[in-house]
């Protein structure tokens, strides 16, 4: 153990615990090493975060060592650094000339902090008042009597204001002084007329008004993580950008905001505002105000409210006298020179990495579908691209990085770039119209129109992925409930998507997730595990002959030898209800879903039946060691799949790529190509998450606590269907160069019982009502699924559907098609909610199919 407070102990012989300041090191052996380190956190003042990050040697990448120094103040630097020898400097580099002359001023007393926070800066005509009779100094500049000036001083004041390197510090000052202070607004999108205007104010009467205010519309980098969530329904941000002198040097920063109306109100008519700052004073309305600061940078949940305006009679102008926020973003501090440390102002040299340098411009890119149709041209989407909701995976801006354009545009090539995708256009504009209809306004599709549309809930999102089986290409990949990105707002996007990637409207849904509560895919991972399952029955006839389907009264003696409070006349396990328990859907009872009086795998899945696969995913745990009571449920994996021979259902995941992050492109960017977190061709690994108690793996079997895409339910279909684990791509060529299909691992499970299962579904069980219509009897006989739902809150749920589709189901269909579709926030079931959408799919196709037939 190595940490920046206990170097020196170590050195000493010291013996027993030792303490960390800010970052520690535990190292083992020569194969890995843990950092720790303690950061600032605007989300907990108190205490801060730390921040764990391992390091393991890897083969792909260039030699090197981490280099960490810790100096005698300020944080830890570190650096990565090629093999080869160093020399260190004896003394520090000299200061550059604007620095110095900052210090000098400091040193003199001309420059200082003031008691609000700002910087406030000796006025350019001290030296004349300094120089008057003692009798005529008096005004503003009596603060600064202390002040003694020397010839040397008086330079100081030339170069201050007459100079380059003096115009630099006051523009550095500006813009500290300016950050210092945050008032802003916004009305929602569909406000028209006239605009709030802001002027500087003292009092709440009218004469106090001394001049209108500049304002802006860019904002602050990190106030966009005022918002958990990016808000939605509202014009762009209006700030105040400069401020009367007696605000911006530290006095009182008040504003009025003002507003004409076109004419008298009635009385009791309402003005929304959000409004970042605190009001003081209200005339012509009275005031409502609900707090709407959500997200990790807010100091209280009050910096930013929702205005309600209620008009009295007879107003024709609405005033308010508005305070604005001390504003202070310390993650910002590392581009800036001026900084306070130890509640002392500084002056920083900006590290080499942080100053701006001209960009190269990208290549340019350009990028079709799989028939060759432009979705991406001129650095922009193509306008039937974003009809079909592909702006966030192609790309919203040409400086959006993480897309599939800015992605291409890294390459080192000074050449254009052109791509083809796996997307087929027109299936992924009827699969967004669709998903926009049925799975977020639960609304009714006819095949061309949506109607009878319902209010979607505020958070719900919702997805929708087809998949070809047979050679992992991405057909169509729709996502709703992000919001929109357009270039109106692409700035506050691309600040939200740096501060809160996860919850960035330009995750698309279908492919990528926050890891939140509302990604469970419920009943639909029961397929995986009967995949596991059948795993286990593998080496336990028992278990075996549990999923063949064994007489309900065998079922019942089995559990009852072996003292499992496990009853097929139950509708929970355990049945004792002081225990924690797994429920089956409306309490129903496993009797009554028998056939033949017999229940096995297929009958489980057709009617999604909870506590059936609670109790046999504990008999194929073998953690428990097959008992009731006990065992070791909280065993734990040091490495990713070291539990496979224990928990075969978490072993099925793994095998169909769970806790995998998958890139799509196909195998066609190079081997070093400089992959980020949240890249458009990388999908989220879908996640299990740590299972402490027998409940938590008994919740798992069932699909609860995890975090899946449309993507990763698709290809567990698809696996199923195909025999073999299928690996998709959404990159089918990258220039000349052309992807292959991956190589196919077959599954080596038993799965005509789990096939059976999911033909069920369809035809009797959970899905039927989703699938019974006229218009779907050609293409149910070839139609496998699984519906699901996931509680994630009262009266609300995650709902799902997954399945495949045989080959020669619909008009010129020649490969087997996997589906899987989800919606958040639901009031409904996977059945109710979540299948229709692959129904509506499915009906549209099949009738666009036999008509181009006719023809």
């Amino acid at each position: 153990w190595i940490s920046d407070t206990s170097l020196g102990q170590i050195e000493q012989g010291v013996a027993g615990q030792v303490g960390l300041r800010q970052q520690g090191w535990l190292l083992w052996g020569a194969s890995a090493a843990l950092r720790i380190e303690r950061r600032a956190s605007a989300a907990c003042p108190q205490a801060g975060e730390l921040v764990l990050q391992l390091y393991r040697p890897a083969a792909d990448v260039p030699p090197g060592a981490l280099v960490v120094a810790f100096p005698a103040r300020g944080q830890p630097v570190s650096a990565w650094l090629a093999a080869g020898q160093y020399q260190i400097p004896a003394a520090p580099r000299p200061a550059l000339e604007d620095q110095a002359l900052f210090q000098a001023l400091q040193e003199r007393a001309l420059v200082r902090l003031g008691a609000g926070g700002a910087i406030e800066l000796a006025p350019p005509d001290l030296p004349l008042w300094l120089a008057a009779p003692e009798s005529e100094r008096v005004g503003s500049l009596a603060a600064w009597r202390q002040v003694r000036l020397d010839e040397a001083g008086k330079k100081l004041f030339k170069r201050l204001y007459y100079q380059a390197d003096g115009a630099y510090v006051r523009q550095q000052i500006d813009i500290f002084n300016g950050e210092h202070r945050l008032l802003a607004w916004r009305s929602p999108a569909a406000a028209t007329g006239p605009q709030w205007q802001p002027s500087s104010a003292v009092g709440a009467a009218a004469q106090d008004v001394v001049a209108d205010l500049a304002t802006t519309s860019l904002m602050p980098a990190a106030t966009a993580r005022w918002f958990a969530d990016l808000p939605r329904g509202w014009q762009p941000w209006t700030r105040v950008a400069g401020w009367p002198q007696a605000a911006s040097a530290g006095g009182q920063a008040s504003v009025r905001l003002a507003l004409d109306l076109p004419q008298a109100a009635a009385g009791g008519e309402t003005l929304q505002l959000l409004l970042a700052g605190r009001v003081e004073h209200v005339a012509g309305a009275a005031l409502r105000s609900v707090p709407a600061c959500s997200g990790r940078g807010c100091t209280s949940a009050d910096a930013v409210q929702q205005l309600t305006l209620i008009l009295h009679a007879g107003t024709r102008r609405v005033q308010m006298q508005v305070q604005a926020l001390d504003f202070s973003a310390p993650e910002d501090q590392k581009y800036r020179h001026l900084r306070v440390e130890a509640g002392r102002l500084v002056w920083r040299p900006l590290d080499a990495g942080m100053v701006s340098k001209a960009a190269t411009p990208p290549a340019t890119v350009t990028l079709n579908d799989r028939h060759g149709t432009p979705l991406w041209a001129d650095g922009r989407p193509t306008p039937a691209a974003i009809d079909a909701g592909l702006a966030p995976l192609l790309g919203v801006s040409s400086d959006h990085a993480n897309s599939i354009a800015g992605m291409l545009g890294r390459l080192p090539s000074s050449r254009p770039v052109s791509a083809r995708l796996s997307i087929d256009l027109p299936l992924q504009a009827l699969s967004q119209r669709i998903l926009d209809c049925v799975g977020m306004q639960r609304g009714r599709w006819d095949g061309k129109a949506c109607s009878a549309m319902r209010a979607a809930p505020s958070q719900r999102h919702a997805g929708l992925l087809i998949l070809d089986t047979e050679t992992g290409d991405i057909l169509a990949a729709a996502g709703s409930g992000s919001g929109a990105v357009d270039a109106g707002n692409w700035a506050e996007v691309r600040d939200f998507d740096r501060s809160n990637p996860a919850r960035s409207p330009l995750r698309l849904p279908a492919l990528q997730h926050d890891g939140g509560a509302h990604q469970s895919p419920g009943s639909t991972f029961k397929v995986i595990s009967a995949l596991g399952l059948e795993l286990a029955a593998q080496r336990d006839p028992q278990l075996d002959a549990l999923l063949a389907g064994m007489p309900l009264s065998a079922i019942n003696r089995l559990a009852q030898q072996r003292g499992f409070g496990f009853q097929t006349d139950a509708a929970s396990y355990p049945v004792n209800p002081r225990l924690a328990h797994i429920t089956n859907y409306r309490e129903q009872s496993l009797d009554r879903r028998a056939q033949q009086g017999r229940l096995g795998l297929a009958q489980a899945l057709t009617y999604s039946l909870n506590t059936w696969f609670a109790w046999s995913g504990e008999l194929s745990d073998r953690s428990l060691f097959g008992a009731a009571e006990g065992g070791a449920p909280d065993l734990q994996a040091l490495d990713a799949d070291a539990l496979d021979h224990v928990r075969p259902i978490v072993a099925a995941a793994h095998r169909l790529g769970f806790e995998q992050a998958m890139r799509l492109d196909g195998g066609l960017l190079p081997a070093d190509f400089n992959w980020r977190s949240w890249d458009a061709l990388q999908a989220s690994a879908a996640h299990i998450d740590t299972i402490h108690t027998r409940h938590e793996l008994r919740q798992m079997t069932i699909g609860l606590r995890m975090q899946v895409t449309p993507l990763q339910m698709a290809l567990a279909s698809a696996a199923v269907g195909q025999g073999q684990v299928v690996t998709p791509r959404l990159l089918l060529n990258l220039g000349a160069a052309a992807s292959a299909v991956a190589p196919r691992q077959p599954l080596g499970i038993r799965l005509d019982r789990i096939r059976a299962g999911m033909k069920g579904v369809v035809d009797l069980g959970t899905g039927a009502g989703a699938f019974g219509g006229a218009a779907l009897a050609a293409v149910r006989p070839g139609l496998f699924g699984k519906t699901g739902t996931a509680p994630s809150g009262e009266d609300s749920a995650t709902v799902w559907f997954t399945g495949w589709l045989e080959a020669g189901s619909l008009p010129g269909q020649t490969h087997r098609l996997a589906l899987a579709a989800f919606a958040s926030h639901s009031d409904a079931t996977g059945g109710e909610h979540a299948a229709p959408i692959v129904a509506a799919m499915l009906s549209t196709l099949s009738v666009q199919g036999q008509e181009q037939r006719g023809k």
